[in-house]
């Protein structure tokens, strides 16, 4: 049976929004010889270039972006599937943003549009490492990310769109079934009768992982890795 590696990037391969560790990357370089590895990201191809070189990019053998809403070999483009947020699901997220309790400093890009899709955060995707942090260790308590997408995804039912937490500061918005799962989908058609091994650090129900790795687990088509972080990614690897 073929053995299709599929990797989540921020939180899994690199520290969130940073590129990957030299160490990190020559492991990984070496590993992914004769594998079939694919990357899977909310992220759009322009940020996934800014944490992966593009000779690690060059040995994987495809890329999904956007939460799966576009496929990447190389750098060529093979499908992209784009939808419209709806107007009053971006209202209800500028509610959520003037509500917010974060009582320090925020920048001020909260939305970032891309395809199919869109990435939001309160405290500003526009912030330091530091910052990024901070916010991340409050929400931890606070939870303020899972009561916006508790809030949205009750309200939003009905238009059949859906919100999930993303990496470290942000939430992930997209059509119901745009999620990562579409992945599987697409690749099972392809790799019929292979077995699928995921790696991703928010795998847990309401994170932006969690509906690839159920579709995975719900099929009985491989086996998936939850990670915390990079060296706990390379440990699992080395087990897998």
């Amino acid at each position: 049976m073929n053995k299709i590696y599929l990797f989540d990037v921020d939180g899994t391969l690199t520290p969130s929004r940073q590129h990957m560790d030299p160490s990190f990357k020559e492991f990984f370089s070496e590993w992914l010889e004769n594998k079939m590895t694919y990357l899977v990201t909310g992220s759009d191809i322009n940020k996934l270039r800014e944490q992966i070189d593009s000779d690690i990019l060059s040995l994987v053998d495809g890329t999904f972006t956007s939460m799966g809403n576009e496929f990447y070999i190389d750098d060529e483009l093979i499908y992209s599937k784009n939808d419209k947020i709806p107007e009053e699901c971006i209202l209800f997220l500028h509610e959520e943003l003037r509500r917010s309790k974060y009582p320090y400093n925020k920048g001020s890009n909260h939305f970032e549009y891309r395809v199919g899709m869109l990435n939001f955060s309160t405290i500003g995707r526009d912030i330091s490492l530091e910052n990024r942090n901070k916010y991340n260790e409050w929400d931890s308590v606070n939870n303020e990310r899972k009561d916006i997408c508790d809030k949205f995804n009750e309200r939003f039912k009905f238009l059949e769109y859906e919100a999930k937490i993303g990496g470290q500061i942000s939430i992930d918005i997209q059509k119901i079934g745009k999620d990562k799962s579409q992945v599987i989908d697409y690749l099972y058609n392809i790799y019929k009768g292979s077995e699928f091994i995921f790696f991703g650090d928010r795998t847990e129900f309401g994170g932006n992982d969690f509906d690839l790795a159920n579709k995975i687990i719900e099929k009985s088509l491989g086996s998936v890795y939850q990670v915390s972080g990079p060296n706990d990614c390379l440990n699992k690897i080395k087990l897998s």
